[in-house]
């Protein structure tokens, strides 16, 4: 077994919040590379990689391999209307610029690749933040991972996820064909507290998929991907790091740090210290640990930093969310993955409700989160006075009746909820019952998209990016046509691209083959597709979605 290193590298003091999102119109000139801040990024970059390599010898492991490298563009924040012009969401292309720079030494043969948040807008990313860019200086490939066509694998080991399907780029990593370098940006996450090294294979799935057990499941589904592959070199960009709720609107942190690894998850573990919180007590990191991929012989070279970073409150209860929105009543009645046992309407506790609400936190609620914190950071401050009753849940059944709390414990029943004088707004396949007798209901777990719109039914006010005061509004919409027509030409070659968007599935565990003794202890197993009848390729047309 090979020896694990994490690496850590600080850079100097200095001004770093400039082109930290998007690359300059000079990028690539002499006066871009004698800038301060790049020439620091890339000392610091380099000189990490560069104790990395003497420890695990980079050449030897890549082998002239192609270098498949990945960066985190779950959302790239630039003039996107908000009132903020950059907001620290996606890696920085500073930083990115540097490792692909450094690597260019060990394989002829790199490819840029991402499929954004939503599996929607990749293209124009690439654009925005000018990775087109380095691919073009750096002669690398820049694949739109979402107009791929997948292939499927059993996972025999998964606790959720034991039906898979990635962009057919990834199989070569699977194959041991491709080095997968994993790139992510360092930042807290309303989901599973931070986003780092191997959540950033999240954006490797088909859209679809990322919807399945996108709940109280997610720490799981997450590890459950670790089995078919994980990150050969993980290099984390500190040098601004995010906090709050992400992937919603997020502020900046002066970190000025990189971490570079050959283990993901000890990479992970220590950068979740250096942002102030207790690895040991992160759900997606101890599920990681206690399937046996962390290392804890480790070796840490340099000196973690720590600075404290502001967490991503999920909450619609917290006293922050109440004193932004005053008037939005949030009414729990969640039964899915929650360990209260109720008997009485009477014993019900302020804490309680609490437990209740936060019990899954990967699904309905973060989606919730974060379309209220757009509101926070439109450009022209948005008003959040209106009044709105959110019901969270399927209601705790008691005596044959269903019913929801507040944050102070009180109890409602269907009838009080609907006599309430204000709009109100259900979410969650669990509240599906409420569908028709609300102002707006969203079904499925977590469609962020679906979550916008339902809101912004009852609330009427919209977030920036589909607005005109986005500035990359258009090459957005020319990424989604671009995507959905090439998914179609796919398709009609009989290629899967996606898996079936039904909500009532998005926390379905969905079974593989009986399989034998030997291939129980496998970590994965191709799984290839049916060859297409003429009436699938007519449906799987039908299924391709412009979002």
């Amino acid at each position: 077994m090979c020896k694990n290193f994490v690496v850590i590298k600080e850079a100097a003091p200095m001004d770093y919040l400039v082109d930290y999102v998007a690359l300059p119109k000079n990028y690539g000139t002499d006066a871009y590379y004698a800038r301060a801040d790049v020439k620091e990024i890339r000392r610091t970059v380099f000189e990490a990689l560069d104790k990395l390599n003497a420890l695990i010898d980079l050449k030897q492991r890549i082998r002239r391999r192609k270098i498949i490298i990945k960066p985190n563009l779950v959302g790239v924040y630039h003039n996107s209307g908000f009132r903020n012009v950059d907001m620290p969401q996606s890696t920085d292309p500073r930083v990115f610029e540097a490792i692909v720079d450094y690597l260019t030494r060990f394989s002829d043969k790199i490819t840029i690749a991402e499929s954004a948040g939503g599996g929607i807008g990749t293209g124009s990313y690439f654009k925005i933040a000018g990775y087109d860019k380095i691919a073009k200086r750096y002669n690398t490939d820049l694949v739109v991972l979402e107009e791929q066509p997948i292939d499927r694998y059993m996972l025999p080991k998964a606790k959720v996820m034991k039906e898979i399907c990635i962009p057919r780029l990834l199989s070569e990593v699977v194959r041991g064909e491709a080095y997968y370098v994993s790139v992510p940006k360092m930042k807290t996450n309303l989901y599973t507290g931070v986003t780092l090294g191997f959540k950033n294979a999240m954006g490797t799935l088909p859209a679809n998929l990322r919807y399945r057990n996108h709940n109280y499941d997610i720490n799981k589904k997450l590890v459950d991907l670790l089995y078919l592959f994980k990150p050969d070199l993980t290099v984390i960009d500190g040098i601004v790091g995010a906090e709050g709720l992400t992937p919603g609107p997020v502020d900046p942190v002066d970190m000025r740090m990189i971490v570079a690894s050959n283990n993901s998850i000890e990479a992970d573990r220590i950068t979740t210290k250096m942002m102030g919180f207790d690895p040991e007590q992160n759900e997606l990191i101890k599920e990681a640990v206690s399937r046996g991929f962390g290392d804890p012989n480790v070796e840490i070279i340099g000196t973690p930093k720590i600075v404290k970073f502001r967490p991503a409150d999920k909450s619609l209860m917290s006293d922050r969310f109440k004193s932004n929105f005053p008037n939005v009543k949030m009414l729990v009645g969640l039964t899915k993955n929650n360990p209260l046992t109720i008997k009485s309407i009477d014993e019900v506790t302020p804490q309680m409700v609490r437990e209740m609400e936060l019990a899954c936190g990967g699904g309905c609620l973060p989606a919730m989160a974060q379309v209220f914190e757009m509101y926070l950071y439109t450009k022209k401050p948005s008003d959040t006075s209106f009044a709105l009753v959110i019901l969270y849940g399927e209601g705790v059944l008691i005596d044959d009746k269903r019913y929801y709390f507040d944050s102070e414990g009180k109890v409602y029943d269907i009838d009080t909820i609907q006599a309430l004088p204000m709009k109100k707004y259900a979410i969650g396949e669990c509240a599906r019952a409420m569908d028709g007798k609300v102002d707006s209901f969203t079904g499925g777990c977590c469609d962020i998209s679906a979550c916008t719109f339902g809101i912004g039914k009852v609330t009427g006010l919209s977030v920036p990016q589909m607005s005109l005061s986005n500035k990359g509004l258009f090459s957005l919409i020319s990424s989604v046509l671009t995507t959905y027509r090439t998914k179609r030409r796919w398709v009609k070659q009989g290629e899967y691209v996606d898996v079936p968007y039904k909500q009532e599935d998005f926390d379905k565990i969905f079974p593989i083959p009986e399989l034998t003794p030997e291939q129980v202890q496998m970590d994965h197993i191709e799984w290839p597709f049916p060859k297409m009848t003429r009436d699938e390729i007519k449906q799987n047309l039908k299924a391709v979605k412009l979002m």
